[in-house]
């Protein structure tokens, strides 16, 4: 059975957006605008979240069909919006070494290509944020600004579409392989307390499955009430060759619910197929490092299961240590798997009641220890706290988020906002 399958992939677009362009002939910017948009980034930084707010409302009144590209949970609590005013705040501070921004702008490329962002919806984001800029800014956007602020944007945008296009172009020839495509479950299990439930899925329209590495991640893009929902879910274990295997846990307990995960969960049995685009992702083990340590909390085991599974393909799994923090041991999904595989004392295991200090870390920490982090953010936070008082370099912490990345940046826009973009 086929849910809410639907073939044609892109989101339809309206009437033609002039405010910017995807016109290679006027990608420039001179030093008196680059001036201009390094003058405004401490507006950005006070209340960016406030001017993408009013951008997206007023973007989806025009485009309702844009949201299909979007998670409305993440413009209903706000991370959204946020994400977008730090990328705008750091490309403002950064106008003139944009390159330096290359990391964030790959990783939102790869979410863009899971999403089917195409060239055409840049000169729509365009209009739109500059509209919204102008509103925020009221008599003082002066044509100056606002046409400052247009050459950063085009610059921009041409970056994020070139990146894209070659995203797209590594899918290979098949045209069906860039959109959605229905693949199909063949196995779905409970396989902790929560619910966490594991799905694994195959193609059986006689395309190709294509490979990925380890922390990466598949779209579900599902349809309820009308509208299509997207949610990206990290794949568990490295490629078998044919099927992808993916774990989605239970909201019901979170507000706003999560409305795709508590859809398959309720709703999608073995035998339907879900639309799905292909692998995407930056989050990657650090190939030439000698020691890695993992730390999970709950449903964050997801990303970190498929590095240590590969640690264990290459015969390098006594290089790996796991921290997994979980309200009881019934919530600890791969745990017997994980365990098998990890060297004595080298799998640990953290219930309610039992506090992971910054002692604890440092038991594991050596020089050349690379830290991977997947949990919710207040945690994640204090985890990188502890590394802090460690001494433990930055540049060897590596996190993994199930919200829009850009929106857990410290130091930067701040987190507020009256306008609802929903």
């Amino acid at each position: 059975m086929c849910k809410n399958i639907e073939p044609n992939n892109e989101v339809p677009v309206g009437e033609t957006e002039t405010a910017t362009t995807n016109d290679t002939s006027k990608m420039s910017i001179t030093e008196e605008q680059k001036n201009i948009v390094r003058s405004t980034a401490p507006i950005l930084k006070e209340n960016g979240k406030e001017i993408t707010s009013i951008f997206y409302k007023h973007m989806f009144a025009a485009h309702p069909e844009l949201l299909n590209l979007f998670n409305q949970t993440n413009q209903k609590i706000g991370t959204q919006p946020l994400a977008l005013a730090n990328t705008v705040y750091f490309a403002a501070e950064n106008i003139d070494h944009l390159h330096v921004l290359i990391p964030q702008i790959k990783l939102i490329a790869h979410k863009h290509r899971a999403l089917i962002v195409l060239p055409e919806h840049y000169p729509i984001v365009g209009k739109y944020l500059l509209l919204a800029i102008k509103e925020f800014l009221g008599e003082k956007a002066t044509e100056e600004i606002l046409d400052a602020w247009a050459a950063a944007y085009n610059i921009i945008a041409k970056i994020f579409i070139d990146l894209e296009q070659q995203l797209y172009d590594e899918l290979g020839p098949d045209e069906r392989d860039k959109g959605f495509v229905p693949l199909t479950i063949i196995k779905k299990e409970n396989i902790a307390s929560g619910p966490i439930v594991a799905l694994t899925l195959e193609r059986r329209d006689g395309g190709k499955m294509h490979n990925y590495h380890p922390g990466q991640y598949i779209t579900f893009r599902i349809k309820k009430d009308g509208s299509f929902h997207n949610r990206h879910y990290s794949l568990l274990e490295p490629f078998d060759g044919k099927t992808y295997r993916i774990a989605i846990k239970d909201e019901i307990d979170q507000e706003p619910k999560g409305i795709v995960s508590n859809e398959i969960i309720d709703n999608y049995k073995e035998g339907d197929a879900i639309l799905t685009s292909f692998p995407a992702g930056t989050f990657a083990l650090i190939q030439d490092a000698k020691h890695h340590l993992f730390i999970a909390g709950g449903i964050g085991i997801t990303p970190l299961s498929s590095l240590i599974l590969e640690l264990h393909k290459k015969n390098q799994i006594k290089s790996a240590t796991l921290i997994h923090c979980v309200p009881t041991k019934e919530h600890a999904a791969f745990s017997n798997e994980l365990k098998s595989i990890l060297p004595e004392n080298q799998y640990l295991l953290f219930c309610q009641g039992e506090k992971l200090g910054k002692d604890d870390l440092q038991k594991f920490l050596t020089p050349d220890t690379h830290v991977y982090i997947c949990s919710s953010i207040p945690f994640m936070n204090k985890l990188e706290d502890y590394l802090a008082e460690c001494n433990h370099p930055s540049s060897q912490i590596h996190t993994e988020v199930f919200q829009p990345s850009l929106s857990v940046l410290k130091n930067a826009v701040k987190d507020q906002a009256t306008t609802k973009t929903l």
